[in-house]
């Protein structure tokens, strides 16, 4: 603002001994032109050193040559022009101040949609752990529903087995010599629903839930006594075990496979549940037996 007002004592002091002389016209128009430059030092960005040294320059001339209109108007439009090339240098700088300021926009759009975009991934992965999750617990309900309805079928083929027999008279009970030679390897009694030979579960099978040497042997003993009688069925029976439904049912799958390979037909074996069972111990239940001819 001081170079300004600089300027304009300089420009009067050139001006003053030609004053008389000065075409009115161009003494307006460097009014004019002076107070365009002190508008243009008013904005923002400042102006740059070589530029305002030039429009300086431009004033003196004009300055000078006021007598003379044609070179006047050669002045004015230089200043003119180096004023016009200021605002467009001002214009320019104020669109790149937008570009940058929009560019800094996309920028922060750009993070908080990759960030998005993360959220978005993890909530994916969160509802495919949740449904298979959720796929896990309805097959094993499904699972457990369907050992229910096998294990009341049981009970209810068991009960229905039970009236049919009534008092039925037993095999072994009309053979003295088959009852005492089961006796050796198990516990026997005779019932209305058939003959029940009972065995301590731990007699049979080892610590790795596999047949025992002794067990073998004396699964095979029995098979021996077993092939003399006519059972129609022979159901074969494990106690719920402290492991699980499914290892109960594993080991009298075992003892009945035990039975088959000993010569006992397959035809008359069948699992069956071991609910009611004594627990730890195993069962052969001989239905609808009668005495070998």
């Amino acid at each position: 603002m001081m170079r300004v007002r600089h300027l304009i004592a300089a420009v009067l002091l050139i001006a003053l001994p030609g004053m008389a002389a000065a075409d009115p016209a161009t003494t307006q128009a460097l009014q004019q032109a002076i107070q365009r430059l002190r508008d243009a030092q008013r904005g923002a960005p400042p102006i740059p050193a070589a530029t305002l040294s030039g429009l300086h320059s431009s004033l003196q001339m004009m300055t000078r040559d006021q007598v003379d209109p044609a070179l006047f108007r050669v002045d004015q439009a230089i200043f003119n022009a180096r004023l016009a090339g200021l605002r467009e240098m001002r214009e320019q700088a104020a669109k790149q101040d937008q570009l940058n300021s929009l560019q800094r926009q996309v920028q922060s759009l750009t993070r908080q949609q990759q960030s998005l975009q993360t959220e978005y991934g993890k909530l994916r992965e969160q509802l495919a752990n949740n449904t298979m999750s959720g796929a896990r617990t309805q097959h094993l309900q499904a699972e457990i529903q369907q050992q229910k309805q096998m294990l009341q079928s049981e009970e209810q083929r068991l009960a229905g087995i039970a009236k049919q027999q009534g008092a039925s008279a037993s095999p072994l009970a009309a053979q003295p010599g088959s009852v005492k030679a089961l006796t050796v390897y198990a516990q026997v009694r005779a019932a209305s629903d058939g003959v029940h030979v009972t065995m301590p579960v731990d007699s049979l099978f080892g610590s790795d839930n596999q047949l025992s040497a002794s067990g073998k042997q004396r699964l095979q003993a029995i098979s021996g006594i077993l092939k003399q009688t006519t059972a129609s069925e022979i159901l074969v029976r494990v106690a719920p075990q402290p492991l699980g439904a499914n290892v109960a049912t594993q080991r009298a799958e075992t003892i009945l496979r035990a039975l088959r390979r000993d010569g006992v037909p397959d035809q008359v074996l069948a699992l069956a549940t071991g609910v009611g069972l004594s627990a730890g111990s195993a069962e052969l239940l001989l239905v609808n037996a009668s005495p070998a001819p």
